[in-house]
């Protein structure tokens, strides 16, 4: 991690995949934003991504390859442009 919180700041590709709704692999992820059981939000080359489900964890989170995998039951994922986003939601302190 570098001193603003991101876990990778290089230009990966960035890669989906999801398994039966109930794992989701994401490359070239740069930030973990917010995550509890029902949501996970992360930075990535491409923009935020919003993961919404039930019984999420993080099983995986690579610093060197910007690759997180996430578990349970995935009932979507959403990209958000980061130009429309509410700073209130998602700002750090």
């Amino acid at each position: 991690m570098n001193g603003n919180g991101k876990i990778n700041e290089s230009k990966k590709p960035h890669n989906v995949t999801i398994e039966g709704r109930k794992r989701v692999q994401i490359s070239a992820v740069d930030e973990v934003i917010s995550f509890d059981e029902s949501s996970v939000v992360l930075g990535s080359t491409s923009g935020v991504i919003s993961i919404e489900g039930e019984e999420l964890h993080i099983l995986k989170m690579s610093v060197e390859s910007g690759e997180v995998v996430i578990q349970g039951k995935i009932n979507g994922l959403v990209y958000i442009d980061r130009s429309t986003r509410k700073a209130s939601f998602f700002k750090r302190k």
